[in-house]
């Protein structure tokens, strides 16, 4: 990348850009640069840096859509620093929001929109983005400088056509209106750059998988040696020559729970790679209040020999959400390991279902509230994918929780945990699934 921007501004040196053509040469000068494959934010920040180099570009963002929780992020900003930069990156957009800015009456040419809004459009949240608040208010004097509010927006797709994202031009170095010419050639490099993005996705989706599939080995088989400790210690005991019959039996049962066990973890984590697959196929209205009924009464039944007591505090008549039929395994998941993990005689779990909402986006929200060892803070933020290397976790746990994050995500939507009394993990667990509602068919 140095070089190729090395040679961009020696270029520069000698002229200003003739057009089309001369851009298309600049563009061919780095494109190997941005078409290389790596992670996804490094790819960002080169495409970022290129527009404005080769476009003569003072500020810009570049956003990506977030497919869980469907709104658009951005991932890449050039032209600023500090504060203004931590800022910046942590606005979001609405497809809303987005798709108001892609109105026929903006669009320049194909995936190019040029917005010029009025200071009561203000948006306070985006201030950061502007170098002149002040100037905000001050009228348009002529059709062709740049007015602080102005906004250039070239949005990319995926192969299939779906709206992905898009660069945003918030102020040229000229505070001129770019001509034609330029304007065609950024649209140009956008879709290049869309491809680039595209690419750097599958790549880094590429790379987690490959991570999962470490993890997951490396779950199985920490978790597998310890069902084998288990058996062999069970069965040395059920073999010494003093040990009660009573007792050897008892202990010959346990072992071969343990052995089932790891039957069990196998399952879980074959069912995992094809959840990973499969989990966001088929989607249409699902009644939740149905799935928490089927989800409860199974934990019930697996743990008949235990005092049990699961409360489900469902106001209305039918939640509609986003699914399919995986959704049961969700929450037989976290309500079995709210039960197994509770040490009390008595085992009491709430569940409660409320409205959630994010940037426009409506949520059903089920809470499982639980009153076992609880999750430290450490772990709260992991506690969904696995435990990591010398961590001492209840076997398969990790399995159960990616399974309940997997689906969860391929539905779009969020789950998390909390402490049950704030501040107090030792008093139990409340977590928290938020599905995007559905309407019912």
């Amino acid at each position: 990348m140095q070089n190729h921007q090395k040679g961009s501004q020696q270029r520069r040196k000698t002229g200003k850009f003739s057009g089309p053509v001369r851009f298309s040469r600049e563009m061919l000068s780095v494109l190997g640069d941005i078409m290389s494959v790596e992670s996804l934010d490094t790819v960002l920040q080169k495409i970022a840096s290129t527009i404005a180099e080769l476009f003569s570009i003072r500020a810009l963002i570049i956003c990506v859509l977030d497919e869980n929780e469907q709104i658009f992020r951005v991932r890449a900003a050039h032209g600023y620093d500090g504060e203004r930069v931590e800022k910046i990156m942590g606005i979001t957009y609405s497809q809303e929001t987005v798709s108001r800015d892609l109105d026929s009456k903006y669009k320049v040419t194909e995936n190019v929109y040029f917005i010029r809004p009025g200071p009561e459009e203000f948006v306070k949240s985006e201030e950061p983005l502007y170098f002149d608040v002040k100037a905000i208010t001050k009228p348009r004097t002529d059709a062709r400088s740049w007015h602080e509010l102005d906004y250039l927006k070239i949005v990319f797709s995926e192969r299939e056509g779906g709206l992905k994202g898009f660069i945003e031009i918030e102020e040229p170095e000229s505070q001129q209106v770019m001509d034609d010419a330029t304007i065609e050639s950024l649209r140009i490099f956008a879709e290049l750059a869309g491809v680039a993005i595209e690419n750097a996705k599958m790549y880094q989706k590429q790379v987690e998988i490959a991570q999962r599939t470490r993890v997951l080995g490396d779950i199985i088989a920490h978790d597998i040696n310890n069902y084998n400790q288990a058996i062999t210690s069970y069965l040395d005991m059920a073999l010494s020559t003093d040990v009660d019959p009573a007792k050897a039996v008892a202990y010959l049962e346990r072992a071969t729970r343990a052995a089932w066990g790891i039957s069990e973890l196998i399952q879980r984590a074959d069912r995992l790679t094809t959840i990973e697959e499969e989990g966001g196929k088929n989607l249409g209205p699902v009644d939740l209040a149905e799935v928490m009924k089927e989800s409860v009464g199974e934990v019930l039944r697996i743990g008949a020999d235990r005092d049990i007591s699961i409360n489900l505090n469902m106001e209305r008549g039918q939640y509609y959400i986003s699914g399919n039929e995986l959704v049961n395994e969700v929450f037989t998941n976290i309500l079995s390991n709210a039960v197994q993990y509770d040490p009390h005689d008595k085992i009491s779990v709430d569940v409660d279902v409320g409205e959630f909402f994010v940037d426009y986006r409506r949520y059903w929200c089920v809470s499982i509230s639980d009153n076992g060892i609880g999750i430290p803070d450490s772990k709260k933020s992991v506690v969904f994918g696995r435990f990591s290397e010398g961590d001492q976790g209840p076997p398969a746990l990790g399995l159960g929780l990616s399974i309940v994050r997997t689906i969860v995500e391929a539905y779009h939507g969020m789950v998390w945990v909390e402490d049950r009394v704030t501040g107090d993990h030792s008093k139990g667990s409340v977590f928290r699934v938020a599905l995007p509602m559905a309407s019912a068919e």
